[in-house]
């Protein structure tokens, strides 16, 4: 949710930019259920595939993609993380993560 504080150009900044990679990761991977942040303060944005795990993703420089048009770190970023849980890149598809194994609290297990 986007909060107004002292400092709205920079909220809306974040909100920009996670909504151009959340929309960019849906295009290149349609289906998945993709998470992203952006957090100036800190300078970085993180990419998460939420039907994984909470734990594992992406932390990318804000600074490294904010100028950059095609966002191509994301892009690899999210391709990345879904070959990581063995899953191809592209659509989801329900096949792929009935046929995952998983840890005690049913998340799934990630390429070690």
């Amino acid at each position: 949710m986007l909060e107004l504080t002292d400092e709205p150009n920079v909220k809306i900044t974040e909100y920009s930019l996670a909504k151009r990679m959340a929309e960019l990761l849906q295009k290149h991977y349609p289906g998945h259920l993709w998470g992203v942040t952006c957090q100036s303060e800190q300078g970085i944005a993180t990419i998460f595939n939420l039907r994984f795990s909470g734990n594992w993703g992406f932390l990318l420089k804000m600074k490294d993609i904010q100028d950059d048009p095609t966002l191509k770190q994301v892009i690899m970023a999210g391709g990345e993380l879904l070959e990581r849980y063995r899953v191809a890149r592209g659509r989801y598809n329900e096949d792929d993560y009935s046929q995952k194994h998983t840890d005690f609290a049913g998340k799934f297990i990630a390429d070690t």
